[in-house]
């Protein structure tokens, strides 16, 4: 009996050896795992983990995030009620020249997502009404391209914040810890980390400075200054940004379907609950291609034809190449113009949308 006793505690410890072994390779083979998401947890570097009282980077950053994370730290200070939402275009609409156009003390913030469709749109909306936001006006800013996406956009740089999306927080960190471990982010990212400094070129670097108001989120385009130090040289050194064009007139394919109308009428439905003043804009598209009238239709249709403004095509605002950065996007004295055009009628007047 002793024999089998000794037999079976020999058995044992050399099973708890073998366990503490494989324990130990274990720790040894995750421990650059563990390393890397201390260092995330650390740096920060989407400035995601933590709240910040200025939202600017050398690294580009997720825009759904920043945007309402700097809702989030004014919205009892600023008393935002009136916000612009939609595509990346927005950057040509300054907050304060929207609120010329609005009634004394309405205040304004942009709430955008690059390449943002009709889904994100509807999820914004439905997250300010949870939170209690006055929503007393709305400028939409879109596209045919953000009018044909009925469905939530992936990657980090597209995630919707949790609040807003409705998805677990940790479902959210995945895509920002999986962008942070990818090698064509992680190497670029750790040789910034060393040296201070972004190489030119950089993949999902911003080696521009700061880019964003830290309190309403307008833009500050780097290329303005470009623009004013180059003049026309600016244009006529990147041809390849700025694309002959045909000078006739291309009407593209209809994109809205019934999952986008659902969308759409989503959208009309909370802004009628708040009794908002909404204008949608179409934006002039630098190719001049022009929205199918059908959509444009549909649009009016939906939020009131007083409320649509379409200027895409050839039109006096597509015709001036100064008035883009490049062949996406154009610039703030382009979106002063349309604001004018838009609020021609009467300075402070407000359309409902449509009943």
């Amino acid at each position: 009996m002793e024999k089998i006793s000794e037999t079976i505690t020999g058995a044992n410890i050399r099973k708890q050896s073998a366990f503490l072994r494989l324990v130990r390779k274990l720790a040894w083979f995750f421990l650059p795992f563990w390393a890397l998401m201390a260092f995330y947890v650390y740096d920060d570097p989407f400035m995601i983990l933590r709240k910040y009282d200025l939202y600017d980077s050398d690294v580009m950053l997720n825009e759904q995030h920043v945007g309402w994370q700097i809702y989030q730290n004014h919205k009892d200070s600023v008393n935002f009620n009136s916000f612009i939402l939609g595509n990346s275009c927005i950057m040509a609409f300054r907050c304060g020249e929207w609120e010329k156009y609005l009634a004394p003390g309405d205040r304004t913030i942009r709430l955008f997502g690059n390449g943002e469709g009709l889904k994100a749109i509807s999820l914004k909306l439905h997250a300010l009404e949870k939170e209690g936001a006055e929503i007393k006006n709305v400028l939409m800013i879109l596209d045919r391209t953000s009018l044909s996406r009925f469905s939530l956009l992936n990657g980090y740089s597209n995630v919707l914040p949790a609040a807003i999306s409705g998805d677990s927080p940790f479902t959210v960190q995945m895509e920002f810890i999986q962008a942070f471990a990818m090698p064509d982010f992680l190497f670029p990212y750790l040789k910034y980390r060393i040296t201070g400094r972004v190489e030119p070129g950089t993949k999902r670097m911003n080696p521009y400075g700061r880019i964003r108001d830290s309190r309403n989120n307008d833009s500050f385009n780097p290329r303005e200054k470009m623009i004013e130090q180059e003049g026309e040289a600016y244009w006529k050194n990147r041809k390849k940004e700025f694309p002959e064009r045909k000078g006739t007139v291309v009407v593209e394919e209809p994109v809205i379907f019934q999952q986008q109308r659902v969308l759409l009428e989503e959208i009309s439905k909370i802004l009628r609950r708040h009794d908002t003043s909404v204008r949608i804009l179409i934006s002039p598209d630098y190719h001049q291609k022009e929205l199918h009238p059908n959509d444009r239709e549909i649009l009016q249709s939906i939020f009131g034809k007083e409320n649509v403004y379409d200027f895409s095509g050839i039109n006096e605002f597509t015709e001036d190449y100064h008035n883009y950065y490049e062949s996406g996007h154009y610039r703030p004295l382009l979106g002063n113009q349309l604001l004018k055009r838009i609020y021609h009628k009467e300075k402070t007047s407000l359309y409902k949308v449509k009943e």
